[in-house]
């Protein structure tokens, strides 16, 4: 959602309406759509925005809607609940489109427990982040070029991402 130049937030209206130009603008170029979703408040957020602003008219519905869940082994049980809850509860909706929802999950071999007690690998830290890449993003990636084959075109892919949460946070937001 970000900033205003003023240093106050903006109000969920207007977030959602530049949500909305945004989504616009890119569903004129974009016919599938694919959500990373982790079943955290960023991804949930995101989810959230899109299907409301799909069932209410505010955007197109694209042809397709493919939400992929980053299942790492690691949540805790009722969060994994949660998130396989909300991704029942999607197609219950009856929005104006292709759905589709995925858990993509990492190789066996590169899963957390194999790498720490299999491989010896320590745990990750704060300077050591090696599983967020390999337990996520690379699953991720495999996933969506299956999904872009799968639909012969280029896809249009929401991530979550909130700015303001840390200063480091933020950095690496403004790198990637």
């Amino acid at each position: 959602m970000g900033d205003k130049a003023n240093g106050q937030r903006r109000t969920l209206e207007e977030a959602l309406e530049l949500t909305a130009m945004s989504l616009r603008a890119y569903a004129a170029t974009h016919r599938h759509w694919a959500l990373a979703y982790s079943g955290g408040k960023d991804s949930s957020a995101t989810l959230a925005a899109v299907v409301y602003l799909i069932k209410t008219g505010q955007v197109p519905a694209p042809e397709s809607l493919t939400v992929l869940y980053a299942d790492t082994r690691q949540e805790l049980t009722p969060l994994y609940l949660g998130a396989m809850q909300t991704l029942s509860t999607l197609h219950t909706l009856g929005l104006p489109t292709r759905l589709r929802t995925e858990v993509v999950l990492p190789p066996v071999d590169d899963r957390y427990f194999v790498y720490m007690l299999g491989r010896g690998v320590p745990p990750p830290k704060n300077r050591f982040r090696w599983c967020t890449s390999q337990l996520k993003i690379e699953p991720m990636n495999a996933a969506l070029e299956t999904l872009r084959a799968e639909v012969g075109e280029k896809l249009l892919m929401l991530t979550g991402v909130r700015k303001g949460e840390s200063t480091v946070r933020d950095e690496r937001i403004a790198i990637s």
